[in-house]
């Protein structure tokens, strides 16, 4: 709860808004020849208005994004879980996620889920 807050505080201090953060880990987490290019290169593109720092924050939330992505996809993903359990685990530990972002992370759970076999044999 403490870690919650003191990122609360951080976000508010950086000025990034829930639909920045959203779109920001559908951005990091691209498909396509984008992929090739840093993600931090690709952020910075996409908001020009944000200072490194605030940019170096961004990345670190969509790590932690990444790390619940692929966690739901050990589990089976939706196949297992279910998708409303998917979607409110997401939302829950990310509370930012809500349209672009959702979505995409919930076609990774799927899809990590599925490429690694984690939807007829999951790891947890």
């Amino acid at each position: 709860m403490q870690i919650f807050f003191a990122r609360l505080r951080y976000n508010r201090t950086m000025h990034l808004s829930d639909t920045i953060l959203d779109q920001a880990f559908a951005i990091y987490e691209e498909f396509g020849p984008n992929r090739l290019i840093a993600r931090g290169e690709r952020l910075q593109s996409e908001f020009p208005q944000l200072s490194s720092d605030e940019i170096a924050f961004m990345l670190q939330e969509m790590k932690r994004v990444s790390d619940t992505v692929y966690a739901l996809a050990e589990r089976g993903g939706e196949t297992v879980i279910g998708n409303v359990a998917v979607s409110q685990t997401l939302q829950t530990k990310h509370p930012f996620l809500h349209a672009r972002g959702l979505a995409h992370a919930i076609f990774l759970v799927n899809y990590f889920a599925w490429h690694d076999g984690y939807d007829k044999n999951p790891a947890v």
